[in-house]
């Protein structure tokens, strides 16, 4: 891996060395990569024609990135990885891509994108501008001091649940995991269909472990597999070869269909949800015995190496950020306000007022918790959710499945250190 980052770096400078800034006078041109599809995707594209409005001078070219097999679990976003990867190898980056946390880590380790405090004079980031900033989402964008992307498309874990079902079993939405499996139990023993229904993968596992006091990584070693580990893992045996849950790649499907009780989607499902669902539905925290709830979606980042092109880029950054265009990205996507500024505004307060359920998610920020930043959590997230599959599918022993994960994520950790 490290000799891979170290290729890709010496491309880097090589490209840096050809790249020749443009003329005061000549239209600026960047391309923006991302992986935001549907109402997600046009609400981008009015954001930036907006901004084209506003600056003349510059021209932007947005790239949907998507998988070529639509069937594949969690591939858009995958893709764009492979894609930012392969560019920066090839000397042809995006000049502003969406990025993970843990994207950037390796990008900041390679000199692949742009501090923020590279900007100076009338174009420096204002303190005022970073104190507006949700302080968890700087905290996961910041690198030594400096901020190398700025929150953009964020959500966080909910859950959704089948009001009407609720009401005519005479149930209240769960507030423990012990509760979600009496709750599971009557849906399922009433209705034949499972209470929760989930995607096996880290993300399941993770709200589970959060929520009990667990954590992923802990002073750079996997501590996954400790005793609250290994209880969430038993507990999603428990539940699903007990009928109460079940797991699938078509949850949200399936719950919009009334063949669940109640799912644990992020909140930038909510937009979808107000056209696809047709019964009451009701949004609520993730149950739990601790608020801790882990929260999705990237952030932006600039990479190109021209200086014309950089500035372009961090001044639509900049346009995204701002107060007004950060509450119609929420309001047309279900994703949350990234500032204190939008989140607080009566224009957005106002929306939610009408609009329930959105501000469970803006609630559920104060506890919000980023998952690991780490360079390696990307191939980490797929040994834990290799080890979920091999319990559930595979009737591995919950222990021994975790444990594995920890082990092989050790390894690849010592690697990075």
């Amino acid at each position: 891996m490290l000799k891979i980052l170290s290729m890709i770096l010496v491309c880097l400078f090589a490209s840096a060395m050809l790249a020749v800034p443009a003329s005061a006078s000549e239209k600026v041109n960047i391309e923006m990569w991302h992986a935001m599809k549907a109402e997600k995707n046009d609400a981008l594209e009015s954001l930036v024609n907006r901004f084209m409005k506003e600056n003349p001078d510059i021209s932007v070219t947005t790239k949907l990135i998507k998988s070529p097999d639509p069937k594949m679990y969690g591939n858009d976003y995958a893709c764009l990885y492979r894609n930012i990867i392969q560019g920066l190898a090839g000397g042809t980056p995006p000049d502003i891509a969406q990025v993970y946390e843990n994207w950037t880590t390796q990008f900041v380790m390679i000199g692949a994108v742009t501090p923020f405090s590279h900007f100076k004079g009338a174009d420096a980031i204002t303190q005022a501008e970073i104190n507006d900033i949700f302080p968890s989402f700087r905290n996961a964008c910041s690198f030594n001091g400096d901020m190398y992307a700025m929150p953009f498309n964020k959500s966080i874990y909910v859950m959704y649940y089948n009001k009407a079902l609720f009401s005519k079993l005479g149930i209240n939405p769960p507030k423990t995991w012990e509760e979600v499996k009496a709750v599971s139990k009557k849906i399922y023993e009433s209705e034949g269909i499972p209470g929760l229904e989930f995607t096996p993968s880290v993300d399941i596992f993770g709200n589970i472990l959060y929520t009990s006091g667990g954590e992923f990584i802990r002073n750079g070693s996997a501590v996954f597999n400790d005793a609250k580990g290994i209880a969430a893992m038993n507990y999603l045996r428990e539940m699903t070869e007990n009928n109460y849950a079940a797991y699938s790649y078509s949850s949200y499907k399936d719950f919009v269909g009334g063949k669940a009780g109640f799912i644990i989607e992020t909140t930038s499902r909510i937009g979808a949800l107000k056209n696809d669902c047709k019964f009451n539905y009701g949004i609520t925290f993730v149950p739990g015995e601790k608020k801790a709830y882990l929260y999705a979606g990237t952030n932006l980042a600039i990479f190109s190496q021209d200086e014309a092109k950089k500035l372009a880029s961090w001044k639509l950054i900049r346009f995204l950020n701002r107060k007004e265009n950060n509450i119609e990205l929420a309001e047309r996507t279900g994703y949350l306000p990234t500032t204190l500024s939008a989140s607080e505004s009566p224009e957005y307060k106002k929306f939610i007022s009408s609009n329930p359920g959105y501000e469970t998610g803006i609630q559920a920020l104060k506890y919000g918790v980023s998952q690991p930043d780490t360079a390696a959590w990307e191939s980490i997230r797929g040994f834990i959710t290799d080890a979920v599959m091999n319990s559930l599918a595979e009737g591995q022993d919950a222990e021994e499945a975790v444990n594995a994960a920890a082990e092989y994520s050790n390894d690849l950790l010592k690697g990075f250190k």
